[in-house]
């Protein structure tokens, strides 16, 4: 047993086991480094997903804000239009087209349910209150149509205490999906 450890420096002079020591060594490390740089370009892959999914939920709800100011001024102009004898409201916004704002409805709905659960009741409310309005603009335009006499004041506060309902909603959203997602980045990236 003796002769084998003094004879060991003598192993390390031949030039293949050198050489064998050596690849072992730098096989191990790059092992090593590659499941290190795998393990990161995982998370950057996770991260960069989350962040697709966040933008994709944050651009809905600037629809769902963009549509409601669009409303807004539907209101105010048509009953506006309505007081005035022999005045027709044509709008040339077509603020009632919901295209926009069904577009992928379901698909972002989805998005929320599975990525960020815990803000799937406040995505709900925004989506009620949002019907809540659009019923009523639909209601009121289904009157200027008929040219019924409107109770002006009555439809803009009715329409004033649903939007104040949905207020910040959207912003407090995208801010809590851009938390979470700074979150993500902090945790995995870091």
């Amino acid at each position: 047993m003796c002769n084998h450890f003094i004879n060991y420096p003598a192993w390390l002079r031949k030039p293949e086991y050198l050489a064998l020591l050596i690849s072992v060594m730098a096989i191990c490390i790059n092992v090593y480094i590659s499941r290190k740089n795998r393990k990161h370009a995982l998370a950057k892959e996770e991260y960069f997903k989350y962040q697709q999914i966040a933008e994709n939920v944050i651009s809905k709800l600037l629809i769902i804000e963009n549509h409601r100011e669009k409303l807004r001024i539907w209101i105010s102009l048509s009953s506006q239009a309505n007081t005035k004898e022999k005045t027709k409201f044509i709008d040339t916004n077509n603020t009632l087209d919901k295209s926009d704002f069904e577009k992928n409805h379901d698909k972002t709905a989805a998005l929320i349910q599975i990525y960020f659960p815990h803000l799937w009741e406040e995505w709900n409310e925004c989506l009620t209150i949002m019907g809540k309005i659009l019923s009523q603009i639909n209601i009121l335009n289904i009157k200027i149509e008929n040219q019924d006499k409107i109770d002006r004041k009555k439809e803009i506060d009715t329409f004033n205490n649903e939007s104040k309902k949905l207020w910040n909603k959207p912003k407090e959203i995208s801010d809590k999906i851009i938390n979470t997602l700074n979150e993500i980045k902090n945790k995995e990236l870091n």
